[in-house]
């Protein structure tokens, strides 16, 4: 089977934050497991709750995973996972992502659910994925999510401003004939985990089909 992508969201309790992000991110830098890569752990804008991406190999050893690493934490409240199986992931700015604790300057990044009428579900996607180029943001991947209650597809984009992120959000992605509702969450500081060689191998797992016009 093809290698899925996990985006997990964690929630907190509210007066362990640092202590349960400390052990998280501890536990993370130690998973050698050869059935998923870490890529990043991110802090949540609206809330001090935590997201860890991941590129997962074995699925039958993911529930293990998320016992073992993340449910174990002190003050982790609860969990839960978006597994996408079909998308396009974009290198270039996939490893803006990856040099973010080296050389990336400090730019603004979100992650957005779309909800999708059925009977059109293609017709966004593919529209979402031949969105015209930006010169303020830049989509990193359009990923679906079908078999998910809370979204049907996800966006993740970076940007200079949070306010560009939210425009585009608003001119280029509700706008689109079949879109019924989004939801943007913001990105407050990101940690790296992966490797470059775990960047490339996402970007080649959901590569895209071709080259975009515009």
């Amino acid at each position: 089977m093809q290698p899925a992508l996990a985006v997990i969201d964690i929630d907190i309790t509210s007066d362990q934050d640092e202590l349960a992000r400390e052990r998280l991110v501890e536990n993370l830098k130690s998973c050698t497991q050869q059935f998923i890569s870490p890529l990043w752990v991110s802090l949540m804008r609206e809330r001090a709750d935590l997201r860890v991406v991941c590129l997962v190999n074995d699925l039958v050893q993911f529930d293990d995973f998320l016992v073992d690493v993340i449910r174990s934490v002190p003050g982790v409240r609860g969990t839960s996972a978006q597994m996408a199986f079909d998308g396009v992931v974009r290198g270039e700015p996939l490893m803006d992502v990856a040099l973010v604790n080296k050389v990336w300057d400090r730019r603004a990044a979100a992650t957005v659910l779309v909800k999708t009428q059925p009977g059109l579900d293609r017709e966004v996607y593919q529209a979402l994925v031949s969105l015209p180029r930006h010169g303020q943001v830049e989509v990193v991947w359009v990923v679906k999510l079908f078999h998910s209650r809370d979204a049907d597809l996800q966006l993740l984009l970076l940007g200079e401003r949070t306010s560009a992120l939210t425009g585009y959000v608003m001119g280029q992605v509700r706008t689109l004939p079949g879109v019924v509702d989004t939801q943007l969450t913001s990105v407050l500081e990101w940690l790296i985990l992966g490797h470059t060689e775990d960047f490339i191998a996402l970007a080649q797992r959901f590569r895209e089909p071709e080259q975009r016009v515009g």
